[in-house]
């Protein structure tokens, strides 16, 4: 099978592998956290892996930065969400420090790449 040369980014399997986390613990969320705060959650942790893959498939490196750059915005999106989740007692503590982390380091990956494509 063939792959596309953004899913052998770092970034864009450590996306992944967030994104997985966040659907897992969506599941355990009252339904209507998951209608609103989750929703938004999964739906910015989606972005991320999407913006990546569709800014590694532009030409230009403008073009590029600019898709990693909405990928770390997305990165960015996701933090309120699980503060607030944290903070109502919804996730463990420990859950909400390695996603914090993983979000931190995301957003440390794609700082990387906006950089090489300025």
């Amino acid at each position: 099978m063939k792959e596309f040369a953004f899913e052998n980014l770092n970034v864009y399997q450590k996306s992944l592998e967030f994104i997985g986390k966040i659907y897992d613990g969506f599941e355990t969320l009252p339904y209507r956290i998951q209608k609103s705060i989750g929703g938004n959650l999964l739906r910015a942790a989606m972005s991320i892996a999407s913006n990546i893959a569709e800014g590694s498939g532009r030409r230009g490196k403008k073009e590029k930065r600019h898709g990693f750059e909405i990928s770390q915005g997305s990165t960015f999106e996701c933090i309120p969400s699980l503060t607030l989740l944290n903070a109502k007692k919804m996730i463990k503590e420990k859950t909400f420090e390695e996603l914090y982390d993983d979000c931190y380091a995301i957003s440390k990956m794609l700082s990387g790449l906006i950089t090489r494509f300025s």
